[in-house]
């Protein structure tokens, strides 16, 4: 066993070696068709740029490349090549006119194989199954159910505001218990049951899992695949311990819902529901279709609004004067009599552009990652076939090019005589990979956006003393979803 053990060791390191080398000769000295691929830090042999990467607010030290390298830096983490994308314009011109090219997704071994997200709707490559996946989710999203959300929001605003008055220090907990429900509800009919909530725990730690692995490269097995292989027991194998807990809970979080759903279809009872529409209209041939776009539609939701109303929070006790301004709009055009609702959402346009700042200012997700699948050339730099390719949303929603003293919160430049780009073309994905859930998240935002400002005053906290407490302006970044430190209400 040690022989053998020592023969793979040594065939790895000098297969590893000699890709490293390769790929810094092709970058350094111009020869073969990997001529002029984007610049970078000087890679290391072997490591490659691994000992580059920043460990904290990553967005902003990429970001700080563009200065050195121009607006596309590609780094070698180990011997995988990976560029990145610092502006609004590479971005939008790769993953927006080229999205035929740059529209799937890289191989992410712990989240996709061994985890088990590998057949949702984020993780699909480009293909059938992501198409079919899309078509699921235009045919059930339609005016009617995009109605219904708007509903089922507005009836939830009265409880959730009372909730954050009784128990302040809770409010993100209670956005989450609400936007949770709230989308199981549309998603598979489910009330406020225990039932719900025992699911919405369940999906809470699924989500928390693919936050965590679905950046690439964070999990080494993602860079070096044979890993994948290491039997759970062995030594350091704790991430296949971690992949197969996962597992568990994808599987309960995607087929249970479901079940439920088809066997209250079968009988004729139960609520109607994005997924009892969709099983109605396509009957039992796309079962697994439908499974994993109707666990899109609660799963990701919740987790995206729950970090966009902390950032919310935070922003309101920076910016007070923001704060007033959106009310005042708001007394004027809604009064005191009533909650805003979603026909109130055009006559706001103050409080739209607080939203839009909002996405702007602090994104929910900083970097994404695509890939593409055909080799290209841009601005005369050569993308190989298969390079995983990461946009920072947050550079390009700081391009002073785009919006003008960008580290300002400043709701006023969406509306006239700016009229900056809408935040949303950024924040909520680029292409064929928008979000298809889009509208759901902006109708979940604005409504609570603008009844707890219609309700509330968002202020600093304070200590025992009474003295005010300032909130720390800083970002956990260990998942996807970048959340801000926490603070009180």
């Amino acid at each position: 066993m040690p022989s053998t053990l020592a023969f793979v060791s040594s065939v790895v390191t000098w297969t590893l070696g000699l890709t490293s080398a390769r790929y810094l000769y092709l970058r350094y000295t111009g020869q073969d068709r990997y001529l002029k691929l984007p610049p970078g830090p000087q890679a290391l042999p072997l490591l490659g740029n691994v000992l580059d990467l920043p460990t904290k607010n990553e967005w902003e030290a990429y970001a700080r490349l563009r200065l050195v390298y121009g607006d596309i830096v590609t780094f070698l983490i180990f011997t995988k090549p990976i560029i990145l994308l610092n502006s609004a314009k590479t971005i939008s011109d790769l993953f927006g006119k080229r999205s035929a090219i740059y529209s799937s997704r890289p191989n992410l071994v712990m989240a996709g194989e061994l985890m088990g997200w590998g057949d949702s709707l984020v993780l699909s490559p480009y293909g059938d199954r992501w198409k079919n996946y899309r078509r699921l989710l235009k045919m059930g999203l339609n005016t009617k159910a995009l109605g219904e959300y708007a509903r089922l929001m507005e009836n939830a605003m009265p409880s959730y505001l009372q909730t954050i008055i009784d128990s302040p220090d809770a409010f993100q907990h209670s956005f989450r218990r609400t936007a949770g429900i709230v989308a199981l509800n549309l998603a598979y009919g489910y009330d406020g049951t225990s039932d719900g909530y025992a699911l919405l725990s369940v999906t809470e730690e699924a989500m928390e899992m693919f936050s965590i692995s679905a950046l690439p490269n964070i999990f080494l097995v993602d860079t070096l695949p044979f890993l994948k292989y290491v039997p759970a027991w062995f030594p350091f194998a704790g991430f296949q311990r971690l992949a197969a807990r996962t597992r568990k809970l994808i599987t309960k979080m995607v087929t249970e819902p479901y079940e439920r759903v088809a066997e209250n279809v079968r009988t004729g009872q139960g609520n109607a529901s994005f997924t009892a529409s969709l099983m109605e209209m396509e009957g039992d041939g796309n079962a697994e279709g439908i499974k994993w776009v109707s666990a899109a539609l609660y799963g990701g939701q919740a987790d995206t609004m729950v970090t966009a109303m902390a950032n919310f929070f935070l922003c309101m006790m920076l910016f007070p004067e923001v704060q007033k301004k959106a009310q005042a709009e708001i007394d004027s055009i809604v009064g005191h009599d009533r909650l805003v609702c979603l026909d109130d959402k055009s006559s706001l346009p103050y409080v739209n552009g607080v939203l839009k700042e909002l996405l702007r200012w602090c994104p929910v997700t900083r970097m994404v990652s695509h890939m593409v699948t055909q080799d290209d050339i841009y601005e005369g730099y050569f993308i190989p076939a298969g390079t995983a390719l990461v946009a920072n949303i947050w550079a390009a929603l700081h391009d002073e090019t785009m919006y003008t003293k960008p580290k300002e919160f400043r709701p006023e430049r969406f509306l006239p005589p700016e009229n900056a780009p809408d935040s949303a073309n950024f924040a909520f994905g680029f292409g064929r990979r928008e979000c298809p859930g889009v509208e759901l998240a902006q109708i979940a935002l604005f409504l609570t956006i603008a009844n707890v400002l219609a309700a509330l005053n968002i202020k600093k906290p304070v200590d025992s003393d009474g003295k005010v407490i300032e909130p720390t302006l800083g970002w956990s970044s260990e998942y996807i979803l970048v959340t801000p430190t926490p603070v009180n209400a």
